[in-house]
């Protein structure tokens, strides 16, 4: 295998396809009614004879015959020709069935291509239309592979080829073409070149091509049918091809970006774990001390007993935090396990009302609720549900300016779902952050809140409600604020039963 310089050169203008070579029958046709015309003078001159229309007759018989044995012989040449050309491409077709690489395809191409057009010299060249690049899987040159460099887009016949759409033939004395031209005439005087482009509907992919030194080569328009024939095959291979290829490296991305974020969750676990040893060490010590601050009756103002309560309280917020976090990454990287029993949607929103009714109240904040009648029965895990819209309801009381407003709303406005919508008249989300709020730990900027969340709760609301077959997302409220919306599957009434553990219980 060695290197090569490719054998194209830059053709401003390329000539059309040519007239076709001249074979051999259509110039012995020439030559036998030559001979007729001058047997019919012949003829004329011994007219004074009487056997004169008797040789007439085997005149134009004998010139009949020969046309008629030429035409059979021209009748055969092509029948010859298309079964060579239909047993090329059915090779081709065999070969691109059995080989599963790309090389092994175009290896049997480019023998079948010496075999049907007589050239040793074959590429495919293939455009990489966001970087306008052109690159070459396989070039053959004199019967050997050569490797030619991804090159950038230019102006050269296998450019124009792909470019344009159109096929270019070259049929003979190429190099005369080019010198006439008073362009590069490359390493090699080039005899004859024909390229066609490599489509699939409406996507050009690259060039097939055949090019040949030899001033005996010479191509024909039949040549440049079969070539069209043959890139159509291979334009299929290719893009097979390339979408395995993206199929490939789409896997080993998501192989390494799974790796990766299992090695993330392990280390989170870890350090979680690592965590909480020490932070309960912390907690001992501080109610050891808080135990001690007792006994010596200190006032509550004392400057050791409030940091002593500051110390506990910032050590169970860091506990919460650890312990959520652990939470979050065993549900994430092993799901998230529900108990689901039957819920009264309209029982069970109430009192989550009624629950933060007083908080409101106590924050300055008017809070509605709007129920619709009728509600189904939803098949959930209570205890997790009931997390959700403490999230939910926390974060709009978080951020709703005091003489601000809540709405709890849950409806039924299609069979088979129930909609769940927390609204509030705070300064709202950004379309922009609207699904970022849903990682872990991500923070609106600019946002002031009452206090600090650990930035998890919308997280683990998104998680139990997509395991619950459900949605989660964030929109305009009508108050001007932030909307929270659950959407959830629930069951006919009737269908809804509770668990047989329950249901022997009662």
């Amino acid at each position: 295998m060695s290197k090569s310089s490719s054998p194209e050169t830059a053709l401003p203008n390329p000539a059309e396809p040519q007239q076709k070579v001249l074979d051999g029958s259509p110039l012995l046709r020439r030559i036998l009614l030559a001979a007729f015309l001058i047997l019919v003078l012949f003829i004329f001159l011994l007219s004074q004879r009487p056997d004169r229309y008797w040789l007439s007759a085997m005149a134009l018989l004998f010139v009949l015959l020969a046309e008629t044995t030429l035409s059979l012989r021209d009748l055969r040449g092509k029948a010859h020709q298309q079964n060579r050309q239909l047993s090329t491409l059915s090779a081709i077709s065999q070969a691109m069935q059995n080989a599963a690489q790309l090389d092994e395809i175009l290896a049997a191409i480019q023998q079948r291509v010496r075999q049907q057009l007589g050239v040793d010299n074959f590429y495919v060249a293939l455009y990489d239309e966001p970087n306008r690049q052109i690159w070459y899987p396989m070039a053959v040159k004199d019967g050997q592979v050569v490797y030619w460099a991804v090159r950038p887009l230019a102006n050269r016949l296998t450019d124009r080829v792909i470019l344009e759409r159109r096929a270019i033939l070259l049929p003979a004395q190429a190099h005369q073409e080019l010198k006439r031209t008073g362009l590069p005439l490359g390493e090699e005087p080039l005899s004859a070149w024909m390229g066609v482009p490599l489509q699939v509907a409406e996507r050009v992919l690259g060039c097939l091509a055949v090019f040949s030194y030899s001033p005996f080569t010479s191509f024909c328009s039949e040549d440049l049918e079969f070539l069209q024939t043959l890139a159509g095959q291979v334009a299929v291979a290719v893009q097979n091809f390339l979408l395995s290829e993206q199929i490939r490296q789409s896997e080993q991305r998501i192989q390494h970006m799974t790796l990766q974020s299992h090695q993330r969750e392990l280390l989170t676990e870890t350090l979680v774990h690592d965590l909480r040893s020490p932070i309960g060490t912390v907690l001992s010590a501080l109610e050891v001390i808080a135990t001690a601050v007792e006994k010596e009756d200190i006032s509550p103002k004392d400057t050791l007993r409030r940091a002593v309560t500051i110390a506990q309280q910032g050590a169970e917020r860091l506990l919460k935090l650890t312990d959520r976090v652990l939470e979050i990454t065993r549900m994430e990287e092993s799901g998230v396990k529900l108990e689901k029993q039957p819920i009264k949607v309209s029982e069970w929103i109430l009192s989550m009302f009624q629950e933060y009714q007083p908080r409101c109240a106590a924050e300055q904040l008017a809070f509605h609720l709007h129920l619709e009648p009728n509600l189904p029965t939803l098949i959930a895990d209570e205890e997790k549900m009931r997390r959700v819209l403490h999230n939910l309801l926390d974060n709009a009381i978080n951020f709703t300016p005091h003489g601000g407003e809540i709405r709890l709303l849950a409806s039924a406005p299609q069979a088979g779902w129930l909609i769940l919508q927390v609204e509030d008249s705070g300064p709202g989300i950004p379309p922009a952050d609207r699904e970022k709020v849903f990682e872990r730990f991500y923070q609106v900027a600019g946002q002031e809140a009452k206090q600090r969340g650990s930035g998890l709760g919308l997280t683990f609301c998104r998680l139990v409600v997509q395991a619950h077959g459900g949605d989660i997302w964030v929109e305009d409220s009508p108050q001007g604020g932030c909307r929270m919306v659950i959407r959830m599957p629930v069951q006919p009434l009737e269908a809804a039963s509770l668990p047989p553990e329950s249901s022997a219980a009662d």
